[in-house]
Protein backbone atom coordinates (compact mmCIF):
# COMPACT_ATOMS: atom_id res chain seq x y z
CA UNK A 1 0.00 0.00 0.00
CA UNK A 2 1.97 2.97 -1.17
CA UNK A 3 1.46 6.67 -1.63
CA UNK A 4 3.03 10.05 -1.31
CA UNK A 5 1.69 10.88 2.15
CA UNK A 6 2.89 9.17 5.30
CA UNK A 7 -0.27 9.96 7.26
CA UNK A 8 -2.39 8.44 4.51
CA UNK A 9 -0.45 5.18 4.37
CA UNK A 10 -0.22 4.78 8.12
CA UNK A 11 -3.96 5.21 8.43
CA UNK A 12 -4.77 2.79 5.63
CA UNK A 13 -2.38 0.10 6.86
CA UNK A 14 -3.29 0.42 10.52
CA UNK A 15 -7.00 1.10 10.58
CA UNK A 16 -7.27 0.26 7.68
CA UNK A 17 -9.68 3.07 6.79
CA UNK A 18 -9.85 5.83 4.23
CA UNK A 19 -9.78 9.25 5.89
CA UNK A 20 -11.84 11.49 3.69
CA UNK A 21 -10.06 14.74 4.47
CA UNK A 22 -6.60 13.31 3.95
CA UNK A 23 -6.05 13.56 0.21
CA UNK A 24 -6.39 17.33 0.18
CA UNK A 25 -2.92 18.84 0.56
CA UNK A 26 -2.82 22.42 1.75
CA UNK A 27 0.94 22.56 1.09
CA UNK A 28 0.73 21.59 -2.59
CA UNK A 29 1.74 24.53 -4.76
CA UNK A 30 1.04 23.40 -8.31
CA UNK A 31 -0.49 19.96 -8.11
CA UNK A 32 -3.69 19.28 -6.16
CA UNK A 33 -4.65 15.60 -5.89
CA UNK A 34 -8.20 14.25 -6.16
CA UNK A 35 -10.24 14.80 -3.01
CA UNK A 36 -12.15 11.84 -1.55
CA UNK A 37 -15.89 12.45 -1.41
CA UNK A 38 -18.56 11.70 1.19
CA UNK A 39 -21.59 10.05 -0.47
CA UNK A 40 -23.00 8.56 2.71
CA UNK A 41 -26.16 10.70 2.78
CA UNK A 42 -27.29 9.57 -0.68
CA UNK A 43 -29.45 6.58 -1.53
CA UNK A 44 -27.59 3.44 -2.55
CA UNK A 45 -28.26 3.98 -6.26
CA UNK A 46 -27.40 7.69 -6.15
CA UNK A 47 -24.15 6.91 -4.37
CA UNK A 48 -23.31 4.17 -6.86
CA UNK A 49 -23.83 6.52 -9.79
CA UNK A 50 -21.59 9.12 -8.10
CA UNK A 51 -18.98 6.45 -7.36
CA UNK A 52 -18.83 5.36 -10.99
CA UNK A 53 -18.63 8.97 -12.19
CA UNK A 54 -15.73 9.79 -9.86
CA UNK A 55 -13.84 6.52 -10.23
CA UNK A 56 -14.06 6.53 -14.03
CA UNK A 57 -12.47 10.01 -14.06
CA UNK A 58 -9.81 9.51 -11.39
CA UNK A 59 -8.72 5.86 -11.26
CA UNK A 60 -5.10 5.68 -12.40
CA UNK A 61 -5.24 2.52 -14.51
CA UNK A 62 -8.43 2.78 -16.59
CA UNK A 63 -6.56 2.76 -19.89
CA UNK A 64 -3.83 0.38 -18.72
CA UNK A 65 -6.38 -2.23 -17.71
CA UNK A 66 -8.94 -1.33 -20.41
CA UNK A 67 -11.77 -0.90 -17.90
CA UNK A 68 -15.17 -0.24 -19.48
CA UNK A 69 -16.91 1.80 -16.79
CA UNK A 70 -20.19 2.33 -18.66
CA UNK A 71 -20.50 -1.39 -19.27
CA UNK A 72 -19.81 -2.15 -15.60
CA UNK A 73 -22.36 0.44 -14.52
CA UNK A 74 -25.02 -1.20 -16.70
CA UNK A 75 -24.20 -4.56 -15.16
CA UNK A 76 -24.07 -3.59 -11.49
CA UNK A 77 -26.57 -0.73 -11.15
CA UNK A 78 -29.62 -3.03 -11.42
CA UNK A 79 -28.20 -5.14 -8.57
CA UNK A 80 -27.73 -2.04 -6.40
CA UNK A 81 -31.23 -0.84 -7.26
CA UNK A 82 -32.78 -4.24 -6.47
CA UNK A 83 -30.92 -4.42 -3.16
CA UNK A 84 -32.17 -0.93 -2.29
CA UNK A 85 -35.79 -1.86 -3.02
CA UNK A 86 -35.52 -4.92 -0.75
CA UNK A 87 -33.43 -3.16 1.88
CA UNK A 88 -30.94 -6.00 1.46
CA UNK A 89 -27.65 -4.75 2.93
CA UNK A 90 -25.88 -8.05 2.18
CA UNK A 91 -26.76 -7.93 -1.53
CA UNK A 92 -25.72 -4.25 -1.62
CA UNK A 93 -22.32 -5.00 -0.07
CA UNK A 94 -21.68 -7.99 -2.33
CA UNK A 95 -22.52 -5.94 -5.44
CA UNK A 96 -20.14 -3.19 -4.35
CA UNK A 97 -17.36 -5.67 -3.64
CA UNK A 98 -17.79 -7.46 -6.95
CA UNK A 99 -17.85 -4.11 -8.75
CA UNK A 100 -14.56 -3.01 -7.18
CA UNK A 101 -13.03 -6.41 -7.95
CA UNK A 102 -13.56 -5.77 -11.66
CA UNK A 103 -10.45 -3.56 -11.50
CA UNK A 104 -8.22 -6.50 -10.49
CA UNK A 105 -6.17 -4.10 -8.39
CA UNK A 106 -5.07 -4.85 -4.83
CA UNK A 107 -5.11 -1.11 -4.14
CA UNK A 108 -8.83 -0.88 -4.89
CA UNK A 109 -10.29 -1.63 -1.49
CA UNK A 110 -13.67 -1.66 0.21
CA UNK A 111 -13.98 -1.65 3.98
CA UNK A 112 -16.49 -0.43 6.50
CA UNK A 113 -15.67 2.13 9.16
CA UNK A 114 -15.70 -0.54 11.86
CA UNK A 115 -15.36 -3.69 9.77
CA UNK A 116 -18.51 -5.10 11.37
CA UNK A 117 -20.61 -5.25 8.19
CA UNK A 118 -17.96 -7.24 6.31
CA UNK A 119 -17.49 -9.59 9.26
CA UNK A 120 -21.25 -10.11 9.55
CA UNK A 121 -21.63 -10.91 5.85
CA UNK A 122 -18.62 -13.20 5.86
CA UNK A 123 -19.99 -15.05 8.85
CA UNK A 124 -23.41 -15.31 7.18
CA UNK A 125 -22.08 -16.63 3.86
CA UNK A 126 -18.76 -18.25 4.73
CA UNK A 127 -18.68 -18.69 8.50
CA UNK A 128 -18.58 -22.47 8.24
CA UNK A 129 -15.71 -24.72 7.32
CA UNK A 130 -15.33 -28.42 6.52
CA UNK A 131 -11.97 -28.87 8.22
CA UNK A 132 -9.78 -29.04 5.12
CA UNK A 133 -7.60 -26.91 2.85
CA UNK A 134 -7.18 -27.55 -0.87
CA UNK A 135 -4.37 -26.70 -3.28
CA UNK A 136 -3.93 -27.23 -6.99
CA UNK A 137 -0.62 -29.04 -7.24
CA UNK A 138 1.86 -29.46 -10.07
CA UNK A 139 0.12 -31.62 -12.66
CA UNK A 140 -3.26 -29.98 -12.14
CA UNK A 141 -4.94 -32.11 -9.47
CA UNK A 142 -6.82 -30.42 -6.63
CA UNK A 143 -5.48 -32.07 -3.51
CA UNK A 144 -6.21 -31.94 0.22
CA UNK A 145 -3.08 -30.50 1.83
CA UNK A 146 -4.40 -30.08 5.38
CA UNK A 147 -7.13 -31.83 7.39
CA UNK A 148 -8.28 -30.77 10.83
CA UNK A 149 -8.30 -33.69 13.23
CA UNK A 150 -11.81 -34.50 14.41
CA UNK A 151 -13.21 -32.00 11.90
CA UNK A 152 -15.96 -32.91 9.40
CA UNK A 153 -13.53 -33.99 6.65
CA UNK A 154 -11.46 -36.09 9.04
CA UNK A 155 -14.50 -37.84 10.45
CA UNK A 156 -15.65 -38.63 6.90
CA UNK A 157 -12.34 -40.34 6.16
CA UNK A 158 -10.63 -37.65 4.08
CA UNK A 159 -6.88 -37.56 4.59
CA UNK A 160 -3.99 -35.36 3.46
CA UNK A 161 -3.07 -36.18 -0.11
CA UNK A 162 -6.62 -37.03 -1.17
CA UNK A 163 -7.40 -35.96 -4.74
CA UNK A 164 -10.75 -34.15 -4.98
CA UNK A 165 -12.50 -34.75 -8.30
CA UNK A 166 -15.95 -33.24 -7.64
CA UNK A 167 -17.52 -30.73 -5.28
CA UNK A 168 -21.24 -30.81 -4.63
CA UNK A 169 -21.89 -32.83 -7.78
CA UNK A 170 -19.81 -30.59 -10.04
CA UNK A 171 -16.35 -31.40 -11.47
CA UNK A 172 -13.81 -29.69 -9.26
CA UNK A 173 -12.46 -27.32 -11.95
CA UNK A 174 -15.99 -26.14 -12.74
CA UNK A 175 -16.78 -25.76 -9.05
CA UNK A 176 -13.71 -23.58 -8.58
CA UNK A 177 -14.60 -21.37 -11.57
CA UNK A 178 -18.04 -20.81 -10.03
CA UNK A 179 -16.70 -20.01 -6.57
CA UNK A 180 -17.41 -16.43 -5.53
CA UNK A 181 -14.41 -14.46 -4.28
CA UNK A 182 -16.43 -11.35 -3.46
CA UNK A 183 -15.48 -11.64 0.22
CA UNK A 184 -11.79 -12.04 -0.61
CA UNK A 185 -9.26 -9.27 -1.19
CA UNK A 186 -9.10 -7.88 -4.70
CA UNK A 187 -7.29 -10.22 -7.11
CA UNK A 188 -4.88 -8.60 -9.59
CA UNK A 189 -3.47 -11.78 -11.15
CA UNK A 190 -4.46 -15.26 -12.24
CA UNK A 191 -2.38 -16.61 -9.37
CA UNK A 192 -4.33 -14.61 -6.80
CA UNK A 193 -7.67 -15.65 -8.33
CA UNK A 194 -6.67 -19.32 -8.00
CA UNK A 195 -5.58 -18.78 -4.41
CA UNK A 196 -8.85 -17.11 -3.37
CA UNK A 197 -11.08 -19.61 -5.16
CA UNK A 198 -9.39 -22.45 -3.31
CA UNK A 199 -9.73 -20.56 -0.02
CA UNK A 200 -13.45 -19.86 -0.43
CA UNK A 201 -14.57 -23.11 -2.07
CA UNK A 202 -14.16 -24.81 1.31
CA UNK A 203 -16.24 -22.15 3.11
CA UNK A 204 -20.04 -22.14 3.42
CA UNK A 205 -22.81 -20.94 5.73
CA UNK A 206 -22.68 -22.73 9.07
CA UNK A 207 -24.79 -25.88 8.79
CA UNK A 208 -24.64 -26.03 4.96
CA UNK A 209 -23.99 -29.44 3.45
CA UNK A 210 -21.72 -30.30 0.53
CA UNK A 211 -20.90 -33.58 -1.20
CA UNK A 212 -17.26 -34.30 -2.02
CA UNK A 213 -15.89 -36.99 -4.28
CA UNK A 214 -12.30 -37.81 -3.39
CA UNK A 215 -9.71 -40.56 -3.45
CA UNK A 216 -7.21 -40.99 -0.63
CA UNK A 217 -3.71 -42.11 -1.70
CA UNK A 218 -3.79 -45.70 -3.02
CA UNK A 219 -7.53 -45.91 -2.35
CA UNK A 220 -10.57 -45.99 -4.67
CA UNK A 221 -12.77 -42.89 -5.05
CA UNK A 222 -15.53 -42.23 -2.53
CA UNK A 223 -18.30 -39.68 -2.16
CA UNK A 224 -19.16 -38.24 1.26
CA UNK A 225 -21.46 -35.53 2.53
CA UNK A 226 -20.02 -32.93 4.89
CA UNK A 227 -21.69 -30.33 7.07
CA UNK A 228 -20.02 -26.94 7.61
CA UNK A 229 -19.24 -26.14 11.24
CA UNK A 230 -18.29 -22.92 12.99
CA UNK A 231 -14.50 -23.06 13.07
CA UNK A 232 -13.76 -19.43 13.83
CA UNK A 233 -12.62 -18.84 10.24
CA UNK A 234 -9.72 -21.22 10.86
CA UNK A 235 -8.92 -22.10 7.25
CA UNK A 236 -9.18 -18.47 6.17
CA UNK A 237 -6.81 -17.41 8.92
CA UNK A 238 -4.36 -20.19 8.07
CA UNK A 239 -4.20 -19.13 4.43
CA UNK A 240 -4.15 -15.34 4.97
CA UNK A 241 -0.86 -14.08 3.54
CA UNK A 242 -0.87 -10.63 5.18
CA UNK A 243 1.53 -10.03 8.04
CA UNK A 244 -1.09 -7.61 9.43
CA UNK A 245 -3.74 -10.34 9.68
CA UNK A 246 -2.89 -10.71 13.38
CA UNK A 247 -2.62 -6.99 14.03
CA UNK A 248 0.11 -4.38 14.03
CA UNK A 249 3.58 -5.88 14.67
CA UNK A 250 5.64 -4.47 17.53
CA UNK A 251 8.72 -4.08 15.36
CA UNK A 252 8.92 -3.58 11.60
CA UNK A 253 12.35 -5.20 11.17
CA UNK A 254 13.51 -8.34 12.94
CA UNK A 255 16.62 -10.44 12.43
CA UNK A 256 18.62 -13.43 13.60
CA UNK A 257 21.61 -15.48 12.52
CA UNK A 258 20.82 -18.93 11.13
CA UNK A 259 23.03 -21.99 11.02
CA UNK A 260 25.87 -21.61 8.56
CA UNK A 261 26.23 -17.99 9.70
CA UNK A 262 23.46 -16.84 7.35
CA UNK A 263 21.80 -13.58 8.32
CA UNK A 264 18.00 -13.52 8.27
CA UNK A 265 16.10 -10.20 8.04
CA UNK A 266 12.31 -9.90 8.12
CA UNK A 267 10.78 -6.62 6.92
CA UNK A 268 7.06 -6.32 7.66
CA UNK A 269 6.28 -2.93 6.12
CA UNK A 270 7.98 0.18 4.81
CA UNK A 271 6.41 2.52 7.36
CA UNK A 272 7.28 3.54 10.89
CA UNK A 273 5.24 2.04 13.70
CA UNK A 274 2.42 4.57 14.22
CA UNK A 275 2.26 6.48 17.48
CA UNK A 276 -0.10 4.92 19.98
CA UNK A 277 0.79 1.34 19.07
CA UNK A 278 2.97 -0.60 21.51
CA UNK A 279 6.39 -1.60 20.30
CA UNK A 280 9.69 -0.28 18.98
CA UNK A 281 9.20 3.19 17.52
CA UNK A 282 12.72 3.45 16.13
CA UNK A 283 12.28 4.60 12.50
CA UNK A 284 11.99 1.57 10.24
CA UNK A 285 14.77 2.72 7.89
CA UNK A 286 17.10 3.16 10.87
CA UNK A 287 16.19 -0.33 12.10
CA UNK A 288 16.90 -1.79 8.66
CA UNK A 289 20.24 -0.06 8.18
CA UNK A 290 21.41 -0.95 11.68
CA UNK A 291 20.42 -4.58 11.12
CA UNK A 292 22.37 -4.87 7.87
CA UNK A 293 25.43 -3.20 9.43
CA UNK A 294 25.30 -5.52 12.43
CA UNK A 295 25.11 -8.60 10.23
CA UNK A 296 28.03 -7.29 8.17
CA UNK A 297 30.06 -6.93 11.37
CA UNK A 298 29.30 -10.58 12.11
CA UNK A 299 30.64 -11.43 8.64
CA UNK A 300 27.60 -13.47 7.70
CA UNK A 301 28.12 -15.80 4.75
CA UNK A 302 24.87 -14.74 3.08
CA UNK A 303 21.60 -12.89 3.69
CA UNK A 304 17.96 -13.94 3.56
CA UNK A 305 15.59 -10.97 3.16
CA UNK A 306 12.04 -12.06 4.02
CA UNK A 307 9.30 -9.75 2.67
CA UNK A 308 6.43 -12.23 2.66
CA UNK A 309 3.11 -10.65 3.67
CA UNK A 310 4.74 -7.21 3.69
CA UNK A 311 2.02 -4.54 3.45
CA UNK A 312 4.12 -1.89 1.71
CA UNK A 313 4.50 1.76 2.65
CA UNK A 314 6.73 4.59 1.46
CA UNK A 315 8.51 4.90 -1.87
CA UNK A 316 11.57 6.84 -0.75
CA UNK A 317 12.07 4.47 2.18
CA UNK A 318 12.34 1.55 -0.25
CA UNK A 319 14.97 3.37 -2.33
CA UNK A 320 16.87 4.24 0.85
CA UNK A 321 16.74 0.60 1.97
CA UNK A 322 18.16 -0.51 -1.37
CA UNK A 323 21.18 1.74 -0.74
CA UNK A 324 22.40 -0.99 1.62
CA UNK A 325 22.95 -3.27 -1.41
CA UNK A 326 23.71 -1.06 -4.42
CA UNK A 327 27.22 0.00 -5.46
CA UNK A 328 26.08 2.28 -8.29
CA UNK A 329 23.38 4.93 -8.56
CA UNK A 330 20.26 3.33 -10.02
CA UNK A 331 16.84 4.59 -11.10
CA UNK A 332 13.88 3.44 -8.99
CA UNK A 333 10.72 5.13 -10.32
CA UNK A 334 8.81 8.12 -11.56
CA UNK A 335 5.60 8.90 -9.67
CA UNK A 336 2.97 9.92 -12.21
CA UNK A 337 -0.20 11.49 -10.80
CA UNK A 338 -3.57 12.08 -12.45
CA UNK A 339 -4.68 15.71 -12.71
CA UNK A 340 -8.44 15.65 -11.99
CA UNK A 341 -9.23 18.74 -14.06
CA UNK A 342 -7.62 17.44 -17.27
CA UNK A 343 -7.55 13.67 -16.91
CA UNK A 344 -3.85 13.75 -17.81
CA UNK A 345 -0.87 12.69 -15.73
CA UNK A 346 2.04 14.70 -14.31
CA UNK A 347 5.29 13.41 -12.83
CA UNK A 348 6.09 14.77 -9.39
CA UNK A 349 8.65 13.84 -6.78
CA UNK A 350 6.98 13.90 -3.39
CA UNK A 351 8.01 14.18 0.23
CA UNK A 352 6.81 11.07 2.09
CA UNK A 353 6.89 12.85 5.44
CA UNK A 354 4.91 15.99 4.57
CA UNK A 355 2.94 14.93 1.50
CA UNK A 356 4.26 17.91 -0.47
CA UNK A 357 4.64 17.64 -4.23
CA UNK A 358 8.15 19.04 -4.57
CA UNK A 359 9.80 18.59 -7.95
CA UNK A 360 8.21 18.30 -11.37
CA UNK A 361 9.50 15.60 -13.73
CA UNK A 362 11.96 14.26 -11.16
CA UNK A 363 12.30 10.58 -10.32
CA UNK A 364 13.42 8.61 -7.27
CA UNK A 365 16.92 7.15 -7.41
CA UNK A 366 18.73 4.54 -5.36
CA UNK A 367 21.90 6.16 -4.06
CA UNK A 368 24.64 3.67 -3.13
CA UNK A 369 25.52 3.38 0.54
CA UNK A 370 28.98 3.78 2.04
CA UNK A 371 29.59 0.07 2.60
CA UNK A 372 26.86 -1.86 0.78
CA UNK A 373 26.46 -5.57 1.34
CA UNK A 374 27.51 -7.41 -1.83
CA UNK A 375 27.39 -11.05 -0.74
CA UNK A 376 24.79 -13.65 -1.74
CA UNK A 377 21.15 -12.74 -1.05
CA UNK A 378 18.00 -14.86 -1.13
CA UNK A 379 14.70 -12.96 -1.09
CA UNK A 380 11.52 -14.67 0.14
CA UNK A 381 8.38 -13.39 -1.60
CA UNK A 382 4.71 -14.31 -1.81
CA UNK A 383 1.44 -12.93 -3.15
CA UNK A 384 0.90 -11.05 0.10
CA UNK A 385 3.89 -8.86 -0.78
CA UNK A 386 2.03 -5.82 -2.08
CA UNK A 387 2.68 -2.22 -3.00
CA UNK A 388 6.03 -0.81 -1.83
CA UNK A 389 7.02 -4.31 -0.79
CA UNK A 390 6.98 -5.09 -4.49
CA UNK A 391 9.46 -2.24 -4.92
CA UNK A 392 11.80 -4.05 -2.52
CA UNK A 393 11.38 -7.23 -4.57
CA UNK A 394 11.98 -5.29 -7.79
CA UNK A 395 15.03 -3.51 -6.41
CA UNK A 396 16.63 -6.70 -5.12
CA UNK A 397 15.75 -8.66 -8.27
CA UNK A 398 17.99 -6.32 -10.28
CA UNK A 399 21.09 -7.30 -8.30
CA UNK A 400 23.28 -10.04 -9.78
CA UNK A 401 23.89 -11.50 -6.32
CA UNK A 402 20.19 -11.85 -5.37
CA UNK A 403 17.76 -14.72 -5.98
CA UNK A 404 14.00 -14.45 -5.38
CA UNK A 405 12.32 -17.55 -3.95
CA UNK A 406 8.59 -18.19 -3.66
CA UNK A 407 5.56 -20.34 -4.42
CA UNK A 408 4.02 -17.32 -6.17
CA UNK A 409 4.97 -13.91 -7.49
CA UNK A 410 4.15 -10.67 -5.69
CA UNK A 411 0.68 -9.09 -5.73
CA UNK A 412 0.85 -6.86 -8.82
CA UNK A 413 -0.45 -3.62 -7.22
CA UNK A 414 2.00 -0.71 -7.28
CA UNK A 415 0.06 2.53 -7.75
CA UNK A 416 -0.14 5.56 -5.46
CA UNK A 417 -3.25 5.43 -3.26
CA UNK A 418 -5.40 8.10 -1.65
CA UNK A 419 -8.56 8.70 -3.70
CA UNK A 420 -11.97 7.32 -2.76
CA UNK A 421 -15.50 7.76 -1.42
CA UNK A 422 -17.53 7.03 1.69
CA UNK A 423 -20.66 5.12 0.71
CA UNK A 424 -24.02 4.77 2.51
CA UNK A 425 -23.69 2.13 5.21
CA UNK A 426 -20.13 3.19 6.04
CA UNK A 427 -18.33 1.39 3.20
CA UNK A 428 -15.12 3.17 2.32
CA UNK A 429 -13.95 2.52 -1.22
CA UNK A 430 -10.42 3.59 -2.07
CA UNK A 431 -8.30 3.46 -5.20
CA UNK A 432 -4.99 4.72 -6.62
CA UNK A 433 -4.70 7.96 -8.56
CA UNK A 434 -1.00 7.61 -9.38
CA UNK A 435 1.18 5.24 -11.42
CA UNK A 436 4.74 4.04 -10.96
CA UNK A 437 6.81 4.40 -14.13
CA UNK A 438 10.17 2.93 -15.07
CA UNK A 439 13.00 4.95 -16.57
CA UNK A 440 11.37 4.73 -19.99
CA UNK A 441 8.17 6.06 -18.39
CA UNK A 442 6.26 2.80 -18.76
CA UNK A 443 3.96 1.49 -16.03
CA UNK A 444 5.78 -1.07 -13.91
CA UNK A 445 4.58 -3.99 -11.74
CA UNK A 446 0.82 -3.18 -11.82
CA UNK A 447 -1.12 -6.02 -13.41
CA UNK A 448 -2.74 -6.00 -16.82
CA UNK A 449 -4.72 -8.91 -18.31
CA UNK A 450 -4.22 -10.63 -14.92
CA UNK A 451 -0.43 -10.62 -15.24
CA UNK A 452 1.79 -8.49 -13.01
CA UNK A 453 3.99 -8.35 -9.95
CA UNK A 454 7.56 -9.58 -9.50
CA UNK A 455 8.11 -13.27 -10.26
CA UNK A 456 10.40 -15.56 -8.26
CA UNK A 457 13.64 -16.75 -9.82
CA UNK A 458 13.18 -20.04 -8.01
CA UNK A 459 9.52 -21.07 -8.01
CA UNK A 460 9.03 -23.75 -5.37
CA UNK A 461 6.57 -26.37 -6.70
CA UNK A 462 3.20 -26.65 -4.98
CA UNK A 463 2.93 -30.28 -3.90
CA UNK A 464 1.21 -32.21 -1.16
CA UNK A 465 4.49 -32.25 0.73
CA UNK A 466 5.49 -28.58 0.33
CA UNK A 467 2.03 -27.21 1.11
CA UNK A 468 1.34 -29.78 3.82
CA UNK A 469 4.56 -28.91 5.63
CA UNK A 470 3.93 -25.20 5.18
CA UNK A 471 0.46 -25.48 6.72
CA UNK A 472 1.98 -27.41 9.62
CA UNK A 473 4.30 -24.49 10.36
CA UNK A 474 7.47 -25.59 8.55
CA UNK A 475 9.17 -22.86 6.52
CA UNK A 476 9.64 -24.61 3.19
CA UNK A 477 10.60 -21.43 1.35
CA UNK A 478 13.32 -20.58 3.85
CA UNK A 479 14.79 -24.08 3.59
CA UNK A 480 14.76 -23.76 -0.20
CA UNK A 481 16.46 -20.37 0.01
CA UNK A 482 19.21 -21.79 2.23
CA UNK A 483 19.83 -24.57 -0.27
CA UNK A 484 20.08 -22.00 -3.05
CA UNK A 485 22.60 -20.02 -1.03
CA UNK A 486 24.70 -23.14 -0.50
CA UNK A 487 25.12 -23.35 -4.26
Amino acid sequence: MRGSRLRQISTMVVAPLLVLTMASNSHATEYVPPVPRDLSEMTWTQAFDALVAKMSREYAFTQWKDIRWEQLAREYRPRIEAAQKRGDATAYLLALREFTHETHDGHVTIRSETGESELAVRRELAGGGFGLILNRVAGGDVVVTWVQRRGPAWKAGIRRGAVVSAWNGTPISSALRRTSTALAPNQPTKERIRIERLRFLVRAPIGAKRTIRFANPQMPPRTVRLRAVDDGDKTLRMTDSSVFAKGMPKRMVTSRVLSGNVGYVRVKAEIDLPAGYPGDHTPTLKQFRATIRELQKKRVSALVIDIRGNAGGLDQMVADMMASFYTKRSFYEYQSYLVPETGRFQIWKTDDQTGDYLDRNQGIWIEPGKRPYTGPIAVLIDNGCISSCEGVAMGLSRLPNATLVGFYGTNGSFGMVGDGVLMPGGQQIGWPFGQSLDRRKRIQIDSRDLVGGVAPDVRVPITVRTMGRTLQGHDVLLRTALRELEK
